[in-house]
């Protein structure tokens, strides 16, 4: 037996003994796990039973690694002194089997002894008050693991999060598991490999790794991790787990001795998925003024956070960018597409990132990705980040694309693409857009049957479509043209055209003339000035600019159109015909009626030849011409037209058609100027039923029809009847377009007029008062619109005596009718009365007496000596000249006037 006394620590704690031969043997406090056991393995019982003696005489002299191993193994259930030898039975392998085996074996057989963290890297969260919106997310974590005995993996988009909250529960949690094991997942199948390298887990278990190869390693060390035995579970957390894991679900230990979580951004199958959605917005906002503490307005705050769709990684990189950088809103709005400069610290990557962009570039890598799936995320990078249903997607990929479901599904389990269930969709996040965009970016050549698609369902028949129908899809057109900006291709060219007429029937004609600028100067180059798709652009521009009030920019782009067209088709052709009802529509806004009337009595001519008189297309050119003969006070002549239109819009679309509803409706508004309200009501009512049913009560049509009848039942006095259908108009309009849009400013000044005539001058001022600033922002302050809203405004500032303030807007609508039309418009009669009305109540009677008696004039000539306009008018000549009278006006001198 070994002489105690040669087995003693020293003084450095060390460990001296001897080994079976006799030679000396020193464990060294610094000795790690292996060089321990490969000592002790030289040991026979007699020397074991010494080392045990100096272990519970000096145990506490001893430290480090050495300590741990020895009081572990003597701390061996049932194991008692001189019994080493059934450390070989226990084993099951035979008197042959080395020591160290048995060692090894012991070590891991009773878990107790082995160290709480089993890999040197485990990364907790420092403070957990610092994990915004996430504790729903952790107590769902906590439910699957302990209770349903989940095998999880946390899902979602790269950056989101999932790391964070699994080091947060880590953190929360980890006193309640005897052994916590974290392992990081690199890309493809090095699952084995990465288990095998990961930092101090041979050590931690006591494998000997000299001499095995990778695959004996593995099998050995997941042996060793389901032999362990403990009162409280352990826990596996696999970072950044991809799809080959599920490879390895059955290597994996399972619950309860184990809970596993992994995260993923793919769906894998086996295991539970977790689910881990964006932060809401205003949790967003929390995490961004946890690093930033510059920016306080939550409003602005608000609009970053928007412009990166609530990518949490993203809002920690532009917050901690604007705290150090004291960055301008106006730069982190525009960071993503700017590549901001950052250099700024970030967890997620351990180190700065010196780029947002960059960065952000860096941590999704689209080359494992199939070429069908490479060339489905280019399509997905031109539509709007937003939720697309299934059955839209089959509508705008061309079918050239083959297998899209499958795709689509391929492309949400590997996180690329957001889906959403009942009904199905899918999304691509602003990020992923980003990356896509930048790393693979597409070529008009490769979105070519996207594009068309887009175009198609845009696309408005005059014949039959409703254009607020389109409006769904105009962020479709936008998206695709937002990847190609600068693009001359005809495909483009297109598609500008046919977002800019749906955004023109919005009342968006800013955007609509922005993008038809673009489609011009394309065209102009690809095909030249008279080609006919330049003559389209042309034509389409020259609406807009008509609808801005640009009559002549308009009217130079209609006559290229109309030369090019009448050179290239004919003076016959359909294509001619659209220019001269366009150009017509111009001169009639110039005030050149006889110029309007000659052409759309030119198109209304040919069309009846070609196709006879009860044809729809021949019933929209008396519908044009009619309203030209309006204008010229012509009502009979325009009657005549309409009700030829309606005839035949009742017979080739039956009596409740949309088309039909308009033709009762402008065949009410002549009937109105003719002074019969009682026809016009019928027309109308009518119409609105029609509407109704083809449209709704909420629907923009159907609004207008509203609003039409209500002006009906105010001249027939019905002013209740009238309200309730001006409220129903304005409600729907402010829903569909909302408080700014040209057709809501119409509902306002509808209603403000009418609440005028209530006594509500309060009600009618505010109406008023946003129809006029609206208008002024669509239109700008010479547009005929905004003419009649300075007029409206004017009658109510009159009626509560603000008479300086309302001569001032009448004089500012005389000048705008002066430089659109000519002196004797109707429109400018309106305006003379109204300012002659004014200058009375101001004592300026000689300019009032003329301005009125010029309004009736024009009244006479376009209306006739019968009609109710015209008697309102002499009421007013009789107003002004008892005024006159009595502050000291001879008869004589007031006839005088009069007869100028």
């Amino acid at each position: 037996m070994l002489n105690t006394n040669k087995t003693q620590i020293d003084s450095d704690g060390n460990i001296i003994l001897q080994n079976i031969q006799g030679s000396t043997i020193t464990i060294h406090k610094g000795d790690d796990a292996n060089a321990i056991m490969g000592k002790l393995s030289q040991l026979h019982d007699a020397q074991l039973d010494a080392l045990l003696q100096i272990i519970e005489k000096q145990g506490e002299s001893l430290e480090g690694v050495v300590k741990r191993i020895l009081q572990d193994f003597f701390k061996v259930s049932g194991l008692e002194k001189g019994k080493y030898a059934t450390l070989q039975e226990h084993s099951g392998s035979g008197d042959n089997v080395a020591r160290d085996k048995n060692i090894h074996y012991y070590l891991i057989k009773h878990a107790t002894s082995l160290p709480h963290e089993l890999s040197i890297n485990i990364p907790k969260t420092e403070d957990l008050s610092k994990i915004i919106g996430r504790d729903q997310d952790l107590q769902q974590v906590r439910e699957l693991l302990q209770e349903k005995q989940k095998v999880v993996v946390v899902n979602g988009l790269g950056g989101i999060g999932k790391t964070t909250l699994v080091q947060a529960y880590l953190t929360q949690y980890a006193s309640e598991y005897a052994h916590i094991l974290w392992l990081g997942q690199s890309e493809g199948d090095n699952f084995v490999l990465d288990l095998i390298t990961a930092p101090g887990l041979t050590l931690n278990l006591a494998i000997d790794t000299n001499g095995k190869d990778a695959q004996t390693l593995f099998t050995e060390i997941v042996a060793k991790l389901k032999d362990i035995h403990a009162e409280k579970p352990n826990l596996w957390v696999i970072d950044n787990a991809n799809a080959f894991l599920s490879k390895y679900f059955d290597y994996l230990p399972k619950p309860p001795q184990w809970h596993v979580l992994a995260t993923s951004r793919e769906k894998m199958p086996r295991f539970f998925v977790k689910d881990l959605d964006f932060l809401g917005e205003d949790d967003a906002v929390l995490l961004f003024c946890q690093h930033c503490g510059r920016i306080t307005d939550e409003a602005s705050i608000r609009s970053v956070l928007k412009a990166i769709d609530y990518h949490t990684l993203t809002i920690e990189i532009l917050a901690k960018t604007a705290q150090r950088h004291d960055t301008p809103l106006a730069t982190l709005q525009a960071a993503i597409e700017h590549d901001l400069s950052a250099g700024v610290y970030i967890p997620h990557k351990g180190d700065k990132i010196e780029r947002v962009t960059s960065y952000l570039l860096s941590i999704f890598d689209l080359a494992t990705l199939r070429a069908e799936e490479q060339r489905l995320l280019q399509h997905f990078a031109a539509l709007p980040a937003e939720y697309i249903s299934y059955p839209l997607l089959k509508n705008l990929i061309p079918e050239t694309e083959t297998n899209i479901a499958a795709t689509l599904q391929d492309l949400s389990d590997k996180g690329w693409l957001l889906y959403a269930n009942d009904p199905e969709a899918y999304k691509m996040h602003l990020i992923i857009a980003e990356v896509v965009k930048r790393k693979m970016p597409p070529s008009v050549a490769d979105l070519q049957g996207l594009i068309g698609n887009v175009a198609n369902l845009l696309s408005i028949d005059q014949t039959k479509d409703n254009p607020v129908d389109k409006f769904p899809f105009v962020p479709y057109g936008e998206a695709v043209l937002t990847v190609f900006p600068e693009a001359g291709d005809v495909e483009i060219s297109t598609l500008q055209n046919t977002v800019a007429l749906v955004l023109q029937s919005f009342g968006a004609y800013s955007g609509a003339k922005a993008l038809l600028e673009k489609a011009v100067r394309s065209d102009e180059a690809n095909f030249g000035e008279d080609h006919p798709m330049t003559a389209i652009s042309y034509s389409n521009l020259a609406t807009v600019l008509k609808d801005l009030g640009d009559y002549a920019g308009a009217k130079v782009l209609l006559e290229k159109a109309l030369r090019s067209d009448e050179v290239n088709f004919g003076e016959d052709h359909p294509n001619t015909l659209v220019r001269y009802s366009n150009l017509a529509a111009v001169l009639k806004d110039l005030g050149d009626y006889a110029g309007a009337k000659f052409l759309f009595e030119k198109a209304l001519q040919i069309d009846e030849a070609r196709f006879g008189e009860n044809h729809p297309k021949t019933a929209v050119r008396y519908s044009n011409l009619a309203t030209v003969l309006q204008d010229l006070g012509d009502y009979a002549g325009a009657k005549i037209l309409l009700e030829k239109a309606l005839w035949s819009d009742k017979v080739t679309f039956g009596e409740n058609h949309p088309n039909t509803t308009v033709r009762y409706s402008n065949l009410a508004t002549v009937l109105q100027n003719l002074g019969d309200c009682t026809g016009a009501k019928h027309l109308l009512e009518k119409a609105v039923w029609s509407a109704e049913a083809n449209f709704g009560k909420n629907h923009p049509n159907t609004a207008v029809q509203y609003s039409n009848l209500a002006l009906v039942l105010q001249k027939l006095g019905d002013y209740t009847g009238a309200k309730d259908l001006l409220e129903k108009a304005v409600w729907s309009d402010e829903v569909n377009f909302g408080e700014n849009h040209p057709e809501t400013a119409k509902k306002y000044s509808n209603l403000g007029i009418l609440l005028k005539d209530f006594g509500d001058y309060a009600g009618a001022k505010g109406l008023l008062e946003k129809a006029l600033r609206s208008n002024e922002v669509n239109f700008g302050e010479d547009h005929p619109n905004t003419t009649r809203s300075y007029s409206n405004l004017a009658t109510v500032l009159h009626n509560i005596g603000a008479y300086a303030e309302a001569k001032i807007l009448l004089e500012k609508a005389l000048h705008s009718d002066e430089a659109n039309f000519r002196e004797n418009h109707p429109d400018a009669a309106i305006h003379y009365h109204n300012l002659g009305m004014v200058l009375m109540e101001l004592g300026e009677y000689k300019k009032a007496m003329l301005l009125v008696n010029k309004a009736y004039c024009i009244y006479f000539y376009h209306l006739g000596q019968q009609h109710p306009d015209i008697k309102k008018i002499k009421n007013s000549l009789y107003i002004i000249s008892e005024a006159m009278l009595e502050n000291g006006w001879t008869q004589a001198q007031i006839n005088e006037l009069s007869n100028r």
